[in-house]
């Protein structure tokens, strides 16, 4: 996955698949439409074949008022209509700070918005739901995304927690590598060529969705210099 600034690689990568998730402003922003960068933008990344857009919604562990959640999703869903572009548009919502533990109101909360995402045709035709609980959840909350970030951290976070065998958590029937996404930041420079493929390798046996950047910070709105790397490694 990965931010605006349009990400280098996407025109000559046919191969591999990018999820990019649209954050104007912690959402959406106050307008019925993002600032001209994003509105001249948008549609270029949405005529690639092998990209799909994301509107990034914050939930705040479940806790944020529901009410301002289904407003920003509403206003992800009217941009085609408001700006009389159906290329201005994302396909889906990138759900972040979604919780691990187990609660039974924060399991509804996410329900609903399931159920509200999937009914709006203006983030179709994929209506794609990912959860961002920054590790693995609790399993009763995977069947309400079609993705799951089962890891986001630092390199050196993700070595401390036993790497890939942190995941062996999962139930098996949890493990379907299409719904699962790993996002590591930080990685160190030393981690490059043979080192590079082998950590890509190894986290793709868990997941399907990949993000890898050897920045420590902005990780999200820039690309470092092994950027093109690491979507090669993607890409075979």
């Amino acid at each position: 996955m990965c931010t605006l600034p349009r990400a280098p690689g996407i025109h000559w990568k046919q191969n591999a698949n990018f999820t990019v998730v649209i954050n104007p402003g912690s959402g959406p922003g106050p307008d019925a439409l993002p600032d001209a960068n994003y509105t001249r933008e948008i549609p270029k990344l949405a005529s690639y074949d092998n990209v799909r857009l994301l509107g990034y919604v914050p939930t705040t562990w479940a806790k944020r008022n529901i009410s301002a959640v289904r407003r920003d999703i509403e206003t992800y869903a009217a941009w085609p209509t408001n700006s009389s572009n159906p290329k201005l548009a994302v396909r889906g919502i990138f759900f972040d700070e979604t919780p691990q533990q187990y609660d039974a109101d924060a399991l509804s909360y996410l329900q609903g918005l399931t159920s509200f995402v999937k009914s709006l045709s203006g983030l179709g035709p994929d209506n794609f739901i990912v959860h961002n609980p920054g590790a693995v959840p609790d399993s009763r909350y995977m069947s309400s995304a079609d993705s799951t970030v089962v890891f986001e951290a630092a390199y050196d976070t993700f070595n401390e927690r036993n790497g890939a065998e942190q995941f062996n958590v999962l139930p098996k029937s949890d493990r379907d590598r299409g719904q699962l996404c790993i996002v590591i930041h930080s990685v160190p420079d030393e981690v490059e060529g043979s080192k590079l493929r082998d950590l890509v390798k190894k986290l793709r046996k868990t997941a399907d969705e990949i993000f890898l950047t050897h920045l420590s910070t902005d990780y999200y709105a820039n690309f470092g210099d092994r950027w093109g790397e690491f979507v090669d490694w993607m890409d075979k």
